[in-house]
């Protein structure tokens, strides 16, 4: 199944679905690049200003409507497949960036997608590993672009691409499931603020686990599990990702508390994946073999 080509640049609980489809079904999307509708970025207004709000970043692609999810409700968006489109391009926007304030000019450089590479400025090859930055149900209070929260949202997580699966919980009916600022190639941490921004077709499929709740997104491998921490800062963000899959480990496998603990601080790697912004997201990476082997019951 495929969508009609309708893109918002915020969604909320009223927003029309796009989409509808049925748990495991296969569908189709478009997704436009973060700055598909910018024509300069020198008039691209300062990020989490007043002045941002409602201006064309990161346009939105859903809400997907999924049959017969309910409040209290998981869903499970598997990441079948992500192809990066060929309007590849990078910028540095004002005011935002590890480095803002050494950079305070606006400048886009485009690195177009062909290959399996991302080319920037046109001439050095990057390997592309496509991912979505935005993947998520519908809060509560509706979506604010560019926050992150329990429900996902911007959160711009480097493994969050084809190949993972993402739980999310379900807040109102449908679970209305939405996608936008899809990369061809980004870093952890995103020094710069962006990375390859490009559009994307993903197709994917959306599981539902009933009456499962979970807090927060979850990104599952084959090998690793990976759990998200949301903070106004790297170090919340961190301790509230830690003290997640502290949790987590400590409720699915025979360990008692103080030995997860332990055990996390061996094998439990940390990500950043937000550039600097009022919501910072973060991940611990815990590796799959040895939660089994310490009798992991696995996740809803």
């Amino acid at each position: 199944m495929r969508n009609q080509d309708v893109y918002l640049f915020s969604v909320g609980p009223k927003t029309p679905p796009s989409l509808t489809v049925r748990p495991d079904e296969l569908f189709e999307v478009e997704v436009r690049g973060s700055l598909a509708d910018v024509e300069d970025v020198r008039e691209v207004p300062v990020p989490f200003t007043p002045e941002s709000e409602g201006h064309p970043l990161s346009p939105v692609t859903g809400p997907i409507l999924v049959q017969g999810a309910e409040p209290g409700d998981a869903v499970i968006i598997d990441l079948v497949q992500i192809t990066a489109h060929a309007d590849g391009v990078t910028a540095i926007l004002r005011k935002f960036g590890v480095l803002k304030e050494e950079f305070p000019e606006p400048k886009a450089l485009a690195c177009p997608v062909r290959g399996g590479q991302a080319w920037f400025g046109g001439r050095i090859p990057i390997p592309i590993s496509p991912n979505l930055g935005t993947i998520a149900t519908m809060p509560p209070e509706g979506y604010k672009p560019s926050y992150a929260g329990p429900h996902g949202g911007d959160f711009d997580q480097k493994d969050v691409g084809q190949g993972a699966k993402v739980y999310l919980p379900v807040s109102y009916p449908g679970a209305l499931v939405f996608f936008a600022d899809p990369h061809a190639a980004i870093a952890d941490g995103i020094i710069s603020g962006t990375g390859v921004e490009c559009g994307a077709t993903v197709k994917a499929r959306i599981g539902l686990a009933k009456g499962r709740t979970i807090e927060r997104p979850i990104v599952e491998y084959p090998d690793t599990i990976q759990v998200m921490g949301m903070g106004e800062s790297v170090e919340a963000a961190t301790a509230d990702a830690a003290r997640a899959a502290l949790n987590l480990v400590a409720a699915k496998t025979s360990l008692t508390r103080e030995e997860a603990y332990m055990l996390l601080g061996i094998c439990g790697e940390v990500r950043i994946g937000t550039s600097p912004r009022p919501m910072m997201a973060a991940r611990v990476i815990l590796p799959r073999p040895i939660l089994d082997a310490a009798g992991f019951a696995g996740l809803p």
